[in-house]
């Protein structure tokens, strides 16, 4: 999968940024899903206890195939928060044996997670900002209701009322925000889990006063969640990619001997939150 690369995630920022500071104010590849393939991991005799439900980050738009690895995931999680339930599957053996918890991401028809302008070395012309910004903004505005949507979907088609977890990634954070609030507001969100999240250091804006479990990773000098002039130079210098931010859970899901302490604790309070 091609991954993010700095030019095209410092600016995403930057627009998310704008996105934020409203919300303080207001009230794979890219085929399409096949309707039929959350239904056919689930149906109603055999509901899930908690669904995991994910946002992945911008241009991560590989699909992946269910697997005990991804919570049997319809595939839409996106590279980092794959990489995540890999690590976090090593870990905590079993975490979605027997049924008990099920991974359901937000899909490219309800949250295209795009911005592309350009990548590492590129100039990038103003229309091609332009035109980068515009699927930005038309990512936020069809994913922002998406996670509303996936979740009626999901328990219409199976009948299923389970509670649910958050997970998400950089711009999915912003995406499962309403989703969350509905949840909450009915007694069934246990908590959420976020890495590289835009509102780690105004984490209210997300969740509007209400009171859950909230695990919020940010690895240091990662500009998103940790951002100033040394993170964004960073980033910006990196010919490879955007940085510390596109480098989560790399080493960990390949070795989990690898893993550091902070990529242990959002791993254990997944686990925690499902038991």
């Amino acid at each position: 999968m091609e991954r993010m690369r700095p030019r095209r995630t410092v600016i995403a920022t930057v627009a998310l940024a704008s996105v934020i500071g409203g919300a303080g104010t207001a009230a794979a590849g890219t085929a399409q899903p096949d309707p039929a393939a959350v239904s056919a991991v689930t149906t109603e005799d055999d509901c899930p206890e908690v669904v995991v439900l994910t946002a992945r980050g911008s241009e991560e738009n590989d699909i992946y195939p269910p697997s005990p690895s991804n919570g049997y995931s319809n595939g839409y999680e996106g590279e980092t928060l794959h990489r995540f339930l890999d690590y976090t599957t090593q870990v905590h053996p079993g975490l979605f044996d027997d049924n008990v918890a099920r991974v359901l991401a937000v899909d490219a028809s309800k949250y295209p997670a795009r911005f592309p302008v350009g990548e590492a070395g590129e100039d990038i012309d103003p229309l091609t900002l332009v035109t980068g910004v515009g699927q930005f903004g038309d990512s936020m505005v069809r994913g922002l209701p998406g996670g509303i949507d996936t979740v009626e979907e999901y328990e219409d088609s199976t009948g299923c009322k389970p509670d649910y977890v958050s997970l998400a990634y950089s711009q999915g954070v912003a995406v499962l925000g309403p989703v969350q609030h509905q949840l909450a507001e009915q007694g069934r969100l246990r908590g959420a889990v976020y890495m590289g999240n835009p509102f780690h250091r105004t984490p209210d804006l997300l969740t509007a006063g209400q009171s859950y479990p909230v695990h919020s990773y940010c690895v240091t000098d990662d500009f998103v969640c940790d951002f100033g002039p040394r993170s964004v130079y960073l980033a910006l210098t990196d010919e490879e990619d955007a940085g510390a931010h596109a480098d989560y859970f790399s080493a960990a899901s390949e070795d989990p001997d690898a893993a550091t302490a902070g990529d242990r604790r959002p791993a254990d309070a997944l686990a925690n939150l499902l038991a």
